[in-house]
């Protein structure tokens, strides 16, 4: 504001009047931005709150995302003979398996060569093995090095690895497949006599065989032309590693069940958590967010999510959380019951028997493609994004907070300049009022003069 001595001449105070004035005027514009940026702060602290719990409700909901994540197999394996890999649903038992040969591929040797150098002669090598095969044009300038490179640069080589040995005796080429399996034995033939000592003349040096285990003692082999045994035993892949010389390798499979418990009760508690942060905003008289739409909505989204059915369930014995023991509470809070009603179990025995009997679709109310964490991942996204309404609301929000400073800016040039048109009119009552002040002086000085003459 300017600052000047109003009322000097006059004598009276028309700067408090002034004070008074302006004061006037700016306070109801004061108090209105200063209430405005409480309220948008306080909602912004609000919405930030709101998207804070929400987010921390998505991590747990993301731990059931798979329907892997509520199985976990433990498997005990005697020996090294075996590696064992299951979908996470095998069947609980003990087997004793053996392996009694594993899978080899073929190798074959040419005779000796005098060197790497040496050519051979022009045509067109064959290589096959079950249903693949792929030929090599062999020039007569090519020598053993060349005559490997192109094997092994072959585009349709389907797994042939050719190379060059030297020896004591010569040079040799070695082929050698990395396809086992007896029904894909390599084989190297040629149409070109002149290639007999790179294709017909060749030694198999070493047989393809199959893989062969045995399960639960003698009788019950197993052939496969790999060294992995898929769903012999339903669920479970077995891997050959060696063959067994001290005894068959004893494979114990059992269900942890308790991880599947465990993760719905996490969920259930990280529901009521976020539920415990709603009511505390949506409090009327306290909460930062009391009546507000977006939360509303929100409680109410959740609820018919937790409550209905999920579609694709339909006909299983577990199509919505009532059906796994999680219900909700006269509180509004979700919760797995203690106490059995009637003859019904209660949640906590519901619970037990869905892991025991029907763990897969237990898996799959959460985890399916329109399940729990689908509609729930999507709800929160729908809110929580960075095109979400929460999100978007608080970037209006934050824009309605800098505006604020440019209303105080505007009302601070709008009082300075109230304040100097009064002034100006009360410059003019000061000199008029001073006028009449000196001339009251003058009139009573005059009359006390001729008083005393």
């Amino acid at each position: 504001m300017n600052i000047t001595s109003a009322g000097i001449g006059s004598g009276l105070d028309l700067e408090s009047i002034i004070t008074a004035f302006v004061t006037a005027e700016s306070v109801p514009t004061e108090v209105r931005l200063q209430n405005k940026e409480d309220r948008i702060t306080s909602e912004l602290s609000g919405l930030g709150t709101f998207k804070s719990a929400l987010s921390s409700f998505q991590s747990v909901v993301d731990k059931l995302k798979t329907v892997d994540d509520f199985n976990e197999q433990v498997i005990n394996v005697g020996n090294d003979d075996i590696s064992i890999t299951t979908n996470g649903f095998a069947s609980n038992g003990a087997f004793e398996i053996s392996v009694i040969q594993l899978a080899e591929a073929t190798r074959i040797q040419t005779p000796d060569f005098a060197s790497a150098s040496t050519t051979v002669a022009a045509g067109t090598l064959t290589f096959g093995a079950g249903s693949d095969s792929f030929d090599v044009a062999i020039d007569a300038t090519d020598d053993l090095s060349t005559i490997r490179d192109k094997i092994n640069a072959q585009t349709d080589n389907f797994g042939v690895t050719a190379s060059l040995v030297n020896s004591d005796s010569g040079t040799y080429l070695s082929y050698t497949s990395n396809t086992t399996g007896t029904a894909n034995e390599l084989s190297v033939t040629t149409a070109d006599s002149a290639l007999d000592n790179l294709a017909t003349n060749a030694t198999t040096t070493r047989n393809a065989k199959d893989a062969i285990i045995e399960i639960d003692g003698a009788g019950n082999t197993v052939t496969s032309s790999s060294n992995e045994f898929k769903n012999t035993i339903e669920d479970v892949t077995i891997v050959a590693n060696k063959v067994s010389t001290s005894g068959a390798a004893t494979l114990n499979i059992s269900q942890n069940t308790e991880i599947a418990t465990d993760l719905v009760n996490e969920f259930v508690a990280a529901y009521n958590t976020l539920s415990d942060s709603l009511d505390v905003l949506s409090s009327p008289k306290f909460g930062k967010l009391a009546f507000d739409s977006d939360l509303r909505s929100m409680k109410g989204q959740l609820n018919d999510i937790l409550t209905n059915s999920v579609t694709s369930m339909a006909g299983g014995n577990v199509q919505s959380l009532i059906d796994i023991g999680v219900g909700f509470n006269k509180l509004g809070k979700l919760e797995i019951s203690t106490v059995g009603i009637g003859t019904l179990d209660s949640g906590v025995e519901t619970l037990n028997k869905r892991v025991t009997n029907d763990l897969d679709e237990l898996g799959q109310l959460f985890a399916s493609s329109d399940g729990i964490v689908s509609q729930l991942t999507s709800l929160i996204d729908n809110y929580n994004d960075s095109d979400g309404a929460l999100t978007k609301r608080q970037t209006d929000l934050s824009d309605d907070l800098s505006s604020i400073s440019d209303e105080y800016d505007n009302l601070e040039t709008r009082l300075r300049d109230y304040e100097d048109t009064l002034r100006k009119r009360f410059s003019f009552l000061d000199s008029t009022v001073a006028g009449y002040n000196a001339t009251a002086s003058f009139l009573t000085s005059a009359l006390k003069s001729s008083s005393d003459d």
